[in-house]
């Protein structure tokens, strides 16, 4: 009876210290955080970045830490581990239980930019520009096929549209048409394509008096006392260049090495990478460059 009293004790002091050890082994589980996030608010949360499985001590120690502003919609912000780190200085323990991806890509989840927004906007900028006079350009044809890098999203659903400028691509043999938001806050500028049958592409190209060459331009919105228009980007000061791959647009603040006025190529430096970029000047203090 004696020795059924002693492992009676002994069987019931085990299951306590398996528990023990347990919670140290969960307390000991490294989360990796997601690479991408897309939120619908003007920050973006370290909590974002968790797994929907992430360990609710974890979630609940983050908080309401905030690891950045949100990027403008169409565009987006790329963190790299050391900045996500950084939020998280006063934290060593809890910094410990995470595994922080080398970059981080942040993205506005708002609502697509449609096409028959940005076909709207195009067709209403021709008519501005009296090109339908005398048999000329009046609107869209069917026939004419948009381009551009999708998804694009605004902050509000169906924005308004505003074209900031044309110009012809002679790669891609089609009208190139800058756009952005009438309300600047809604989304950033971008570019859309005009993809036309070749002899309906060449009449356009004459009609709206686009060279061959990339210097030639049509932008009547611009003012133009001197000739050269508003200077829109100032040597010395700083500017937002956006970077467009074809498949992913990332927004990074530069410097500009020279001033230039709309449409205009110039040299811009990237302090973090060390990098000069060539980008052409889309509007005031925005800048846009192809990789």
């Amino acid at each position: 009876m004696k020795y059924i009293l002693i492992a009676t004790m002994l069987l019931l002091a085990i299951p306590p210290i398996w528990c023990l050890r347990n919670q140290e082994k969960k307390d000991d589980v490294v989360v990796q955080l997601r690479d991408a996030v897309e939120v619908k608010r003007s920050w973006v949360l370290l909590t974002d970045l968790l797994p929907p499985d992430a360990p609710s001590a974890i979630r609940k120690a983050l908080g309401s830490v905030e690891l950045c502003s949100t990027p403008q919609p169409g565009s987006a912000r790329v963190l790299n581990s050391e900045q996500t780190a950084a939020r998280l200085a006063g934290q060593p323990d809890l910094l410990r239980r995470l595994a922080i991806p080398a970059r981080i890509t942040v993205r506005y989840a708002g609502w697509p930019i449609a096409e028959d927004r940005v076909r709207l906007a195009i067709s209403q900028f021709l008519r501005q520009q009296s090109l339908h006079e005398h048999g000329g350009i009046s609107d869209l044809p069917d026939e004419a096929r948009l381009e551009w890098a999708r998804p694009l999203s605004a902050t509000e659903e169906n924005p308004r549209l505003e074209v900031l400028g044309l110009d012809w691509d002679n790669r891609q043999q089609s009208l190139q048409v800058r756009l952005r938001c009438s309300i600047r806050a809604s989304c950033g500028s971008f570019l859309a394509h005009v993809v036309l049958p070749a002899p309906l592409a060449e009449r356009w190209r004459q009609q709206l008096g686009l060279g061959g060459d990339s210097n030639s331009r049509k932008d009547s919105q611009q003012p133009a006392d001197d000739g050269k228009g508003a200077v829109l980007a100032e040597k010395g000061k700083p500017a937002t260049l956006i970077v467009d791959n074809g498949s992913m647009r990332i927004s990074v603040r530069v410097i500009c090495l020279q001033p230039g006025v709309l449409n205009q190529k110039i040299r811009v430096f990237e302090a973090q990478s060390r990098r000069v970029f060539h980008a052409d000047v889309v509007a005031e203090g925005l800048l846009h460059a192809n990789l």
